[in-house]
């Protein structure tokens, strides 16, 4: 086998293992999951997701799909504020940074209609 061109068997294993690590470290780089309705388990689409500010301001960092996914990059989420989920007609979701991070389906009461807009506030 001496003589043959190429990296060495060291070297594609490095490569390897780099390409690996590369690939699959892709998720770390953001935050995806689901909002359902509580009653019927239906996909909420157009969730405003947000997260408050040290002066007490909410900062959109996201909306859910048509299908009620998220993806957000997670450098759009800057440490320690509260995540509120929202939506008309739909009760509003508020949990801290760390609860968001670790669910990957967030379940969002509806409300009657002559309620929207109660419980929102900034």
């Amino acid at each position: 086998m001496r003589g043959m061109s190429g990296p060495s068997l060291t070297a594609r294993v490095v490569l390897g293992a780099g390409l690996m690590v590369a690939v699959s470290g892709c998720t770390e780089f953001s935050h995806f999951g689901q909002v359902s309705n509580r009653m019927t388990s239906a996909p909420v689409n157009n969730v405003k997701i947000e997260q408050q500010q040290e002066d007490g301001s909410w900062k959109t960092i996201g909306y859910s799909d048509g299908k009620g996914a998220w993806n957000i990059f997670k450098m759009q989420i800057s440490g320690g504020g509260r995540v509120r989920m929202t939506k008309a007609g739909y009760a509003p979701h508020v949990m801290d940074e760390s609860d968001f991070l670790s669910q990957h389906v967030i379940l969002m009461t509806p409300i009657e209609e002559e309620e929207w807009g109660e419980g929102v506030s900034d």
